[in-house]
């Protein structure tokens, strides 16, 4: 292949990445949420709350105090840690891998109370291998995987809300 060849490849190459307008680097893309504002109520969620509001902030949405301030409501409920063993050790009988999930439920609604998305469902698991030589370290970490879990249960619920379709304006 001679060197023209491989120059007309690659800026075609280079084109055609650049006509895809979809694509963009995390936390870079334009906003894509049919509002401005938000109001986050919590009732026994607080590690996912924490993460919502910091995503929605994050994504350049004004996280509001106030419930009348808010062009939506996001309700977050019953956040639910849960532990499980995965593998033990076949010599010893000791735990060896131990998962971690969340289960929380949320919904939407408008400003002035229209239900935009019903209660759903939340749930995700991480897995961690435990070590019973470094239990403070393992404490740690299960902390560490919970945050995590937040984390993604906000991010799944931000792809959400990108498609919430507000009322029209009466």
């Amino acid at each position: 292949m001679s060197n023209r060849t491989k120059i007309a490849a690659v800026l075609a190459l280079a084109c055609s990445i650049q006509a895809c307008g979809g694509w963009y680097l995390r936390g870079e893309g334009p906003n894509k949420f049919p509002f401005e504002t938000a109001y986050v109520n919590s009732a026994n969620a607080p590690k996912v709350s924490t993460a919502v509001r910091t995503a929605l902030v994050n994504r350049g949405v004004r996280v509001t105090a106030q419930r009348t301030e808010a062009e939506v409501v996001v309700e977050l409920s019953s956040e639910n840690f849960d532990r499980g063993v995965l593998s033990v050790d076949p010599r010893t009988g000791k735990v060896r891998e131990i998962e971690l999930g969340l289960q929380a439920y949320f919904s939407v609604h408008s400003g002035d109370g229209k239900l935009l998305v019903p209660v759903e469902l939340v749930n995700w698991q991480l897995d961690y291998v435990f070590d019973e030589g470094s239990l403070l370290g393992t404490v740690e970490q299960a902390q560490t995987v919970r945050h995590d879990l937040a984390e993604m249960a906000a991010t799944s619920l931000m792809m959400r809300l990108q498609a919430v379709h507000l009322p029209a304006a009466e």
